[in-house]
């Protein structure tokens, strides 16, 4: 869109996002301590929380996925590792999929165009149940991307179920998937360390690593849903995407759970998507003020 202040539209600095992940690990580490010595009918509180904290850092390497692609330097290395590895991704998967439906949105690339929902409520709630296999299947994709590194014939299968790539093209030889699944190998490490230290300690894991990330799957899930029309769309023009996005969940309690990190703020995500979450509540801002689009209603 044309007249938009350049400062509005920035990238994710990764010190800075980097900072943000230790924060809500820091979130995280406070509800470690503070939960054994609880009453135990706190436990749902505390994986609600927990869940909430595990959204924001995926939410947080989502922010970096949109920057430019360059070698992967040591600082995004490292939000890779406390804001991706431990939710069940990397840089490389994220972008992989996210990407396409930044470009296809709406379209039959979408992988996050779910048409069989549509308007219905039903549905929706059926469709939403799907994403507390979000995260395991995400654990899963890494070892399967260890395998889809070295032989060819598992690349078609890993990029279609894993990658959500609906091309239909073949994957066997597309340097893009065998980077991704080349970066599973780092993801894969870490979840055989994490296994080996979770064994220590099984119920606690169980009880408050676990259960709260697959919470967390679903909270991402819903907020897939919740934010895109699930209806196709027809072209990639501006208002074909103030059709298939939504605002939401924007007041405290939404921020704290389903829209972290001002991912609420969606409409403009899409109409700027490489400008950096934190800029969004000012992006929209101007925009109601200058009245270049209307002002989509927070839902």
């Amino acid at each position: 869109m044309q007249g938009v202040p350049r400062e509005l539209l920035g990238t994710a600095r990764l010190p800075r996002v980097i900072l943000l992940a230790l924060a809500d690990w820091a979130g995280i580490a406070a509800i470690w301590l503070a939960a054994p010595r609880a009453p135990f009918w706190l436990y749902p509180l505390w994986v609600v929380l927990l869940a909430g904290r595990f959204h924001a850092l995926g939410v947080l390497l989502h922010d970096a996925a949109h920057l430019p692609r360059t070698p992967k330097t040591p600082p995004l290395r490292m939000l890779e590792i406390i804001a991706g590895y431990p939710v069940g991704t990397s840089v490389d998967a994220m972008r992989y999929h996210h990407l396409r439906h930044h470009r296809d949105l709406g379209l039959r690339g979408d992988p996050y165009l779910k048409p069989w929902v549509g308007k219905s409520r039903a549905r929706f709630w059926v469709m939403s149940l799907r994403y507390f296999l979000l995260v395991p299947l995400w654990v899963l994709r890494g070892f399967y991307g260890c395998v889809a590194a070295y032989v060819p014939g598992a690349r078609n299968g890993y990029g279609r179920l894993f990658l959500q790539d609906g091309s239909g093209e073949d994957l066997t030889q597309s340097a893009e998937v065998i980077a991704c699944a080349r970066e599973d190998r780092w993801q894969t490490m870490f979840y055989v360390g994490f296994a080996l230290l979770a064994a220590l300690r099984p119920r606690w894991t169980l009880e408050f690593y676990v259960v709260p990330l697959v919470v967390a799957g679903y909270l991402a899930g819903y907020r897939l849903l919740v934010e895109h029309a699930q209806e196709a769309s027809e072209d990639r023009s501006v208002e074909a995407i103030l059709r298939s996005t939504r605002n939401h969940h924007l007041g405290f309690a939404g921020r704290l759970l389903f829209a972290p990190h001002n991912v609420g703020y969606h409409v403009v995500h899409h109409l700027h998507p490489q400008a950096a979450l934190e800029n969004l509540p000012n992006l929209q801002k101007w925009y109601e003020l200058n009245g270049n689009l209307s002002a989509p209603d927070a839902r």
